[in-house]
């Protein structure tokens, strides 16, 4: 009969807790969201996941939450909040643990329950426990694209700087940055799309990896998202470098915004044309030998200074192979995984690395990396699609062409034959 007894308790154990809110259970686990109804595609809805211990709680549990096609969920705090609750006269301790989901599409979705870790006082698992399944109804307001990034909130800012100033003196081969920086409440910034900004006639762009610095304060998150691009200016003319926009959905308003910065339009200085050739001079000969003596002075110096660029080109050229090559390592890494937010990460870095026409053929690849995390109606990001987008970025990689041609210059000093 003992033994009966202990295969009973072991078998227990191995089992499952199901979900219970009544007085005597040893351990309680609720699952709850805010908003319980009226949300809307690419909005924050806090998921909560309560643990409580009747006898007291004797280690934090762990607590995971299983993936939901069409969701992006986060989790920012790195503790949870300790609870008390009275519950039939009894005290219950626990702990509650956040997590932020963002709808991708409309329609009607089945969270599936938590998945929670009970572990005893020296940090051992003895069993299992779950949350229940809630149903999450989430609507597409009218004037809001599904099928691009939704960013709803409350509040938005997108602010923009250049350096140099844009009304400044600019001639042709000259450069100007330009930062992009986009603030949100209750959006992280991974949930902001790229933006669009093309490069008009005449003027190139080479656009940096984004900086992403979100925060959470007491499970208020405030997602921050940094974009640059250098524009360099190939001739002279009038360049108008375009407005790039952001719509985004006023939870308050309940209505479409568009953020927008402006732009600008910058006179460049076209190169000065071919001096004529030089007068006749009429000088004497020490004259002429003194304006010859510098001549020579200024073309070995000149030699000097092309030797130099040649073996820095060279050197830039190497730095950027290495660093390219670096960062397709890290996507491949990331690749070998099915964690989509990690790859679109290290695929953002290794972008910026590629020429305007190689960067459009790998953003064409990973419209479907997009729609994983941002829009897709039920697409969900596995290990073998993480497969398949390395092996089309690969032949991408190996048909392109180097940014920076090598340079080579003759031996100043030729042997004689």
């Amino acid at each position: 009969m003992t033994r009966i007894v202990l295969i009973l308790l072991l078998l227990w154990s191995a089992f499952p807790l199901a979900a219970q809110d009544s007085p005597g259970s040893d351990v309680l686990v609720r699952q709850s969201i805010k908003p319980e109804s009226g949300a809307v595609i690419g909005q924050h809805v806090a998921l909560y996941v309560d643990v409580l211990f009747r006898n007291g709680m004797p280690r934090p549990p762990r607590v995971s939450l299983p993936d939901a096609p069409g969701l992006q969920a986060f989790r920012f705090e790195t503790q949870a909040t300790t609870i008390q609750e009275s519950i039939g006269g009894e005290i219950y301790v626990g702990q509650r643990f956040e997590f932020a989901l963002y709808p991708r599409r409309g329609g009607v979705f089945d969270l599936p329950p938590a998945a929670v870790t009970l572990l005893d006082r020296d940090g051992a698992e003895t069993r299992m426990a779950q949350g229940q399944t809630l149903r999450l109804d989430v609507g597409v307001p009218p004037g809001v694209d599904p099928s691009q990034p939704v960013v709803a909130t409350r509040g938005l800012t997108l602010t923009e700087q250049w350096a140099p100033r844009p009304d400044g003196a600019f001639k042709a081969g000259d450069a100007i940055v330009r930062t992009i920086t986009r603030s949100a409440e209750d959006v992280p910034g991974l949930a902001m799309r790229d933006l669009a900004i093309p490069a008009p006639q005449g003027v190139r762009a080479y656009a940096d990896p984004p900086e992403i610095d979100d925060h959470s304060n007491r499970g208020a998150i405030t997602g921050r998202r940094t974009d640059r691009v250098t524009y360099v200016f190939e001739r002279g003319g009038q360049v108008t470098l375009p407005a790039v926009a952001q719509p985004w959905w006023d939870l308050a308003a309940r209505s479409v915004k568009t953020a927008q910065a402006p732009g600008a339009t910058i006179t460049v200085e076209a190169p000065p044309a071919d001096a004529d050739a030089a007068a006749t001079d009429t000088r004497s000969q020490d004259g002429w030998l003194a304006r010859h003596r510098s001549l020579l002075i200024a073309g070995g110096a000149f030699l000097v200074i092309l030797a130099f660029a040649a073996g820095f080109l060279r050197h830039r050229r190497r730095t950027d192979v290495a660093d390219e090559r670096a960062a397709f390592v890290a996507l491949r890494r990331a690749c070998a995984t099915s964690d989509a937010a990690a790859i679109y990460r290290a695929f953002a870095r290794w972008r910026a690395f590629l020429a305007p026409a190689e960067r459009e053929a790998a953003n064409t690849t990973a419209v479907r990396l997009d729609a994983a995390l941002f829009s897709a109606a039920s697409a969900h990001w596995e290990i073998r699609d993480s497969a398949e987008f390395v092996r089309l970025l690969a032949g991408i990689r190996r048909s392109r062409r180097p940014r920076m041609p090598e340079c080579s210059l003759p031996p100043l000093n030729p042997r004689s034959p």
